[in-house]
């Protein structure tokens, strides 16, 4: 896979013209915006950015208590205030810095070493928070997919397609937890064997180590916690559904009826865009395409709503993200603090 290699050489080459592409694009969707109709649906800001905000929040607060359980007793070290603000900041590094989820789940592991947690426990609870986030993702793609299309194009009335849904996603569910999370490290040793048989030079004897030792984090958390486990993993799709439910907010303010799983499936598809562009900070473009083609998906075409509907959107990330620079200067100050408590201490001078 040669190609991987040259991606990753020219990095900014392919990152911007991805990013030209789809600025094109968004631009001749916004240039068959009625703007009459954009400032009547615009009135009505105040309503959906207060609704938005309250659901970005809940989704937030939703995470964040999925990874305090996962910090089991070393939670105590720290306050739950102080840990949302350090997810916060650690999940907007993710969306805007180049080199993503390391720079943002890097930076969470450091924070909670500054407040005394040991550096192992707190790197696991990151890892075990993040294949969590990323398995109630691929749960939920997994159920908007079938419902698109299976559902969302045939008939809803018929039994069958309920039941081909639930059976498809259970297996495949139960597929990738048994990968991640079985004893006998499937995902280390498929990573393992990969390398044996390919000459990809991304995979390297590094990468080998690395793939183990997230499974063994992994398996060890789910074998020793199935309880702490699974109330994590449902507060993680909880956050996702809290996503959705901006897009629910806001369609239901421009007077459109939908459906919660119709939502749900505009949020995964969008995420799966935003994957795909992470090399752009802030996925800037590719998420804003992302969003008429799941709206467009579910039968929402007015370009009108699609502007609307993304502009409340970047305008919460934006509020969210002069909150993390707030929440950062906060925690800056109240490390300082420990340090300066802690200078005649010789357990932390040494």
């Amino acid at each position: 896979m040669s190609f991987i290699p040259t991606i990753r050489k020219h990095k900014k080459i392919f990152a911007a013209i991805l990013l030209i592409v789809v600025l094109i694009l968004v631009g001749k969707f916004i240039s068959t915006v009625d703007f009459e109709q954009l400032s009547k649906y615009l009135t009505q800001i105040p309503e959906m950015f207060v609704g938005v905000l309250i659901a970005s929040f809940l989704g937030y607060l939703s995470s964040t208590v999925a990874w305090y359980l996962i910090m089991g007793d070393e939670r105590k070290k720290v306050r739950f205030s102080d840990l949302f603000m350090i997810k916060h900041i650690g999940e907007m590094l993710t969306i805007f810095n180049p080199t993503g989820i390391i720079a943002g789940d890097g930076i969470k592991a450091i924070y909670l070493k500054k407040r005394g947690i040991d550096s192992q426990h707190g790197l696991s609870s990151v890892i075990v928070f993040r294949i969590l986030f990323i398995l109630s993702g691929i749960f939920l793609i997994v159920l908007s997919g079938v419902y698109l299309l299976v559902i969302k194009t045939g008939d809803n009335s018929k039994l069958i397609h309920i039941i081909i849904t639930v059976i498809l996603i259970v297996f495949l569910s139960y597929l990738l937890a048994i990968f991640l999370l079985n004893s006998k490290l499937y995902f280390g040793r498929t990573v393992e064997k990969i390398k044996r048989k390919t000459n990809w030079s991304f995979l390297t004897e590094s990468t080998v180590t690395s793939s183990y030792e997230i499974n063994q984090i992994a398996s060890n958390f789910y074998t020793k916690n199935k309880i702490r486990f699974t109330s994590s993993l449902l507060l993680c799709v909880a956050q996702w559904v809290f996503a959705a439910l901006e897009f629910f907010i806001i369609l239901r303010i421009l007077g459109l009826n939908i459906s919660i799983i119709d939502v749900v499936a505009i949020e995964m598809g969008v995420m799966v865009f935003k994957t795909i562009g992470t090399i752009i900070p802030g996925q800037i473009g590719i998420e804003e395409y992302g969003n008429k083609v799941m709206l467009d998906a579910i039968g929402i075409q007015s370009n009108e709503v699609w502007l609307t509907a993304t502009l409340m959107r970047r305008g919460r990330q934006v509020f969210w993200l002069a909150a993390a620079g707030i929440f950062m200067i906060i925690l800056s100050k109240t490390s300082d603090i420990k340090l300066k408590k802690n200078d005649g201490d010789p357990l932390h001078n040494s």
